[in-house]
């Protein structure tokens, strides 16, 4: 199964969550293996992936020394095969506990690249090629890239977790034709909804109580899919990331916004059922990560092994409680059993 963990909107945890995911659902299932595609030029995943601030940074830059990373693998295919495969795929994906023994030995990485941006431009240059198709062969890169891959044996169940930032970059379009299913991290505010209704809009060409003329004038990306005779992934799970851990320390505000999430994603499946999954759990709420967002960035240590005891961040010490760990363990079980 493929997720992509997506909303066009900054700022609501896509990165922290797709950690979250990616490493408890590796240790919690040791039968199978995890694939975390970075799709972001900050690369922030591959870094706590691979040790955190600091000893993460070192070990990402030698996977770009050694050209181990997304945006060099597209550079190649535009140099050696614009339109097949290079027969090496496989190579461009690293063993994580090979860079950051905290982690489990059944996660795998394709690193980040801050020239993902730049490779974007390779991207549209080869989606305008008079070649036929050439626009969903471009955009099919990330699906020529995993398909080969054979980590722990062809017999071993394989999960991918896409990480990507918020723009709806050609990139990000790759991520959303390679994944099966949408995971859309949220907080509770306007903008975060405004980036739900964009996420229906884009990728469905749908939203609440709004046509929009101009799509029936321009190509988009949902236009575009229908033409090539592809299926969108279909969303699975809606979580409400940094939710307070006492429910009565909400605001209303905080409070109302919640439940327009909740009411949305509710009248979203009610009316397209054909672009959600069957799962019944449809919005999960996961308590904020306080001071333990900034333990995992720093040391890369996957939340199940972070102790309550005292950690330096950048020269200053955090506590991290108990009463932190568990409700958020709690929450990021569940979503990994939804899963």
């Amino acid at each position: 199964m493929k997720y992509i963990v997506w909303n066009n909107k900054g700022g609501v945890g896509k990165t922290f969550i797709t950690f979250m995911l990616a490493s408890q659902y590796a240790i919690n299932n040791p039968e199978q293996d995890v694939i975390v595609a970075d799709l972001c030029p900050q690369a922030n995943v591959s870094e706590i992936l691979l040790g955190g601030n600091g000893k993460g940074e070192e070990n990402l830059q030698k996977c770009y020394d050694n050209q181990r990373t997304i945006a060099s693998y597209i550079k190649a295919r535009y140099d050696r095969s614009r339109f097949g495969n290079l027969g090496d795929e496989v190579s461009y994906f690293v063993k994580v506990s090979d860079y950051n023994q905290e982690m489990p030995p059944n996660i795998y990485l394709l690193p980040g690249d801050m020239d993902l941006d730049i490779c974007s431009t390779i991207i549209n240059y080869l989606a305008q090629a008079p070649e036929k198709g050439a626009w969903i062969k471009s955009r099919r890169f990330l699906v020529d890239l995993i398909s080969p891959f054979i980590a722990g044996g062809k017999n071993r169940k394989k999960v991918y977790f896409f990480d990507c930032n918020p723009s709806f970059a050609n990139y990000t379009e790759m991520a959303v034709i390679a994944a099966d299913r949408i995971i859309v991290p949220c907080t509770a505010d306007a903008a975060s909804i405004r980036g739900i209704h964009n996420l229906f809009r884009m990728i469905y060409g749908v939203r609440i109580g709004q046509e929009f003329p101009d799509d029936s004038i321009f190509d988009t990306f949902c236009s575009k899919i229908k033409e090539s005779g592809l299926s969108s992934p279909k969303v699975h799970l809606f979580i409400q990331n940094k939710s307070r851990v006492l429910d009565k320390s909400a605001t209303k505000a905080f409070d109302a916004h919640i439940q327009e999430i909740r009411d949305i994603a509710t009248e979203l499946k009610k009316d397209y059922p054909e672009f959600f999954t069957n799962n019944n759990e449809l919005v999960v709420n996961v308590k904020d990560g306080n001071t333990l967002a900034s333990i995992i960035n720093h040391t890369g240590l996957p939340l199940s092994k972070v102790q309550q005891k005292r950690y330096t961040v950048y020269d200053k010490v955090t506590q991290a409680n108990q009463s932190q760990i568990k409700p958020l363990l709690e929450d990021i079980n569940l979503c990994v059993n939804l899963l």
